[in-house]
């Protein structure tokens, strides 16, 4: 029987499998638990797979940077296009553009600024210039493939001897200080869609699903459960700082641009895009009321948010024609940055990264495991200034810079 502590890790999405393969590194027993390990509704899977490091806090430019640096060495492997990230800004937000870059070089984050002429010279497509101000390009940054990488976590963590558990329901915890009891309820069978969907929106998981109840007895936990994070901190008794926001992606054909080259482009009116295939993969992020919602708007979302933007930026899009798309959900901290540390005795948490999960899984997996494993954050990825204690302190840290 193995003896050593048991560390359960709620969520396994890109964050959570990323923290059970660095526990396992650092040979740390682990049970990573999900209601559903394909991720049908997960964060992970709905993303647009950008990668950066062009951040105006320090803190999240370190972990960018390390995962940046750890996706190159596996770059075959998880589908990372190092193709660099565009971003057009306009006469507001050019200076705020402008102030940290300083601090971007600093931590190695190469950045160039360009003028509007320089935009086009760099990517001819883009024609109409109107309103752009100034423009960065990060060569570093770039796009990934979020499956693949969740996937290469996991498979990783296992050949250490990780465990995954699908299918499993929290209902109840007990935080005894010396250990934590999750009860659980266990599908029996594979949930369908529409049971999924109940299950991840509401209180429980129906009364149409078959399953048994299990308790589980582990050591610590870890909570890294992205938009259902809130749901675990109720059940301890923990304040839950951040809201559920849908986000939609369009996928369009436009047979007369070619985006092969180059990586995300940012407008100036937030819109964002990239060459996906043979296809664009757009999005855009209007007001949201908060709350968890998955409905696609579909050809109504591409034709008054999508193709207005994109066609007043590049004359070649005024024949976009929508294909299909999606909507996924943000879990949005007050200042837009993760919530990471310890939470309470015998409870770590990493959540609420605000669409960064995917480009900083990887920094804040290895930070948070070596915080657990050695009562400190390892060198060079320190992020004590993500703990949840800087929403009380007003030490906050908030990135303006967010699509």
């Amino acid at each position: 029987m193995d003896a050593r502590p048991r560390y359960d890790v709620i969520g396994a999405g890109i964050i959570g499998s990323s923290i059970t393969m660095a526990l396992a590194e650092r040979g740390k027993r682990t049970l990573t638990i999900d209601v559903d390990l394909s991720g049908r509704l997960s964060s992970s899977e709905k993303n647009a797979g950008g990668v950066r490091a062009t951040w105006w806090e320090a803190v999240n430019i370190i972990l960018c940077r390390a995962s940046i640096k750890y996706y190159e060495r596996i770059a075959s492997e998880v589908g990372f296009r190092q193709k660099g990230y565009l971003w057009l800004y306009d006469a507001d937000t050019w200076p705020k553009a402008l102030a940290p870059i300083d601090l971007q070089r600093g931590l190695g984050h190469p950045i160039e600024t360009l003028t509007a002429p320089e935009v086009h010279q760099r990517v001819p497509e883009i024609d109409r210039l109107e309103g752009i101000e100034g423009a960065t390009f990060s060569p570093r940054d770039g796009l990934i493939n979020p499956n693949l990488l969740k996937n290469h976590y996991r498979d990783r963590a296992r050949t250490m001897g990780a465990q995954f558990r699908d299918g499993v329901y929290i209902y109840a915890i007990d935080n005894r200080g010396d250990g934590v009891r999750l009860d659980t309820w266990h599908a029996d069978a594979p949930m369908t869609d529409a049971a999924l969907m109940r299950m991840m929106t509401q209180d429980g998981p129906g009364e149409a699903e078959v399953g048994h109840l299990e308790k589980l007895e582990a050591d610590a936990i870890v909570i890294a459960g992205g938009a259902w994070s809130r749901n675990m901190l109720r059940l301890l008794g923990l304040k839950d700082y951040s809201e559920p926001i849908r986000r939609q992606i369009c996928v369009v054909d436009n047979r007369e641009i070619n985006l092969a080259a180059y990586g995300m482009i940012v407008d100036t009116s937030g819109l964002y895009f990239h060459n996906e295939g043979p296809h664009i993969l757009a999005g855009y992020s209007p007001p949201e009321a908060p709350g968890y919602h998955f409905n696609y708007d579909g050809e109504e979302f591409f034709r008054k948010e999508i193709w207005p933007r994109m066609y007043a930026r590049m004359s070649r899009c005024e024949r976009l024609r929508h294909i299909t798309g999606w909507a996924g959900l943000y879990e949005v901290s007050p200042d837009r940055s993760a919530i990471v540390g310890l939470a309470a005795p015998s409870v770590y948490e990493a959540h609420s990264f605000s669409g960064r999960g995917v480009m900083q899984s990887y920094g804040a997996g290895q930070a948070l495991a070596g915080f657990i494993a050695d009562g400190k954050y390892p060198p060079g990825l320190d992020a004590s200034a993500l703990a949840r204690t800087r929403f009380e302190t007003g030490r906050l840290v908030f990135e303006e810079l967010h699509i």
